[in-house]
Formats: structure tokens, sequence, C-alpha cells
């Protein structure tokens, strides 16, 4: 019992030298492995975004009105907006986001969704009969998105997430009117 339990001691221990060497790229350990990207020298890999910086706090905020139409987002207006007291951004998760940058350095980054989009992960690909209603190939759908002023940003990015694709926006925005909007009632 003492023989095995030394046995199995030692191959534990084996197996734990095996890993050190692998992890520190000993010569010889497991050169048989690919590269990857965390490897000296490789910039093939896509760089990573940046984390969410702190969030900015401000009595001054934009309103985006963002608009999904044709399979594109875009931006029909900004207002500028004042709070009655300093807010700090909300943090939330979402396919799209609006980006706030001074040079290399993420200022801000405001996620969010618009309403019915996400729920078609058969796009591109033929529908089976029984799959459920798809809505993103035709639909025109809008949000209206709160941003915070900085003073410090230079220029700002519409980016949907899903498809890496980025449309720049003015920054700092000016107010305007959205080139297509109704009647303020609805109809």
């Amino acid at each position: 019992m003492r023989a095995a339990a030394s046995a199995t001691l030692v191959l534990l221990a084996a197996a734990l030298l095996g890993s050190l060497a692998v992890a520190q790229g000993a010569p010889g350990a497991d050169a048989g492995s690919p590269a990857t990207p965390q490897d000296a020298g490789v910039d093939d890999a896509a760089p990573p975004s940046p984390p969410d910086p702190p969030p900015l706090v401000t009595r001054h905020q934009w309103i985006f009105d963002v608009r999904w139409r044709d399979a594109a987002v875009s931006v029909r207006g900004v207002r500028r907006v004042e709070l009655a007291k300093p807010a700090p951004t909300a943090r939330n998760m979402g396919r799209f986001a609006i980006e706030l940058w001074v040079g290399r350095e993420l200022v801000e980054r405001v996620r969010f969704e618009l309403p019915l989009l996400g729920g078609d992960e058969l796009s591109g690909k033929k529908r089976p009969w029984n799959a459920p209603p798809s809505f993103e190939r035709l639909l025109t759908t809008s949000a209206a998105i709160l941003v915070p002023h900085s003073a410090r940003a230079t220029r700002a990015v519409l980016l949907d997430r899903a498809t890496g694709q980025t449309v720049a926006i003015p920054w700092p925005p000016t107010e305007t009117e959205a080139a297509d909007a109704g009647p303020a009632d609805g109809g």
C-alpha cells in the first residue's frame, strides 16, 4: 500500500515538473506543441480589446439616437442633456458600443443593445422550416444611448462588436435632430 502511494506521489511530482517546464518554455519541453499568441514575436493575433476604463462621473451627457436599418448601424442625431447631479456611466453588456478615445487610450465605453437584434443565430444560413422567426434582415429599430461628455476624448467610434465594424462619430458632438424623425407623438 505504501509503495502505491509513493508511486502516485512520484507521478504527480513528475507531471507538475513537466507542466512547469512547458509553462516556462524550457528547451525540449513539449517541442511539438503549436505556438500560442503569448509567444514572443507573434503578431498575427488580433489585438485584444482593452478593458472598460473606470466610469466617468459627470452632469454633462449626450443622448445619441442610434439606429439599425438595412443591416447597418448609424447615428441619426445627438442632443446634450444636463443631469441634476453628476452620475457615473452605467456598465452594461451589449453587442454595440460607443467608445471615446484619446490617442490609443480608451477613455469611456458605453455598451448597449438594440431591440429585437441578437436572436438571429441562423443568419446567412438556409433556415429550417421550424426555425424561429428572423427579424434582423428587414428590421429597423433604434435606441437612445446616454454617453458622458469627456473633454479629454479626441475621437469617438460606434462599434458593432459582433462584426467588428466601426463608424467614426464626430467628437465632441454637435447637437443635431434626427434626419427622418417622425412626429413627437409617434403618429
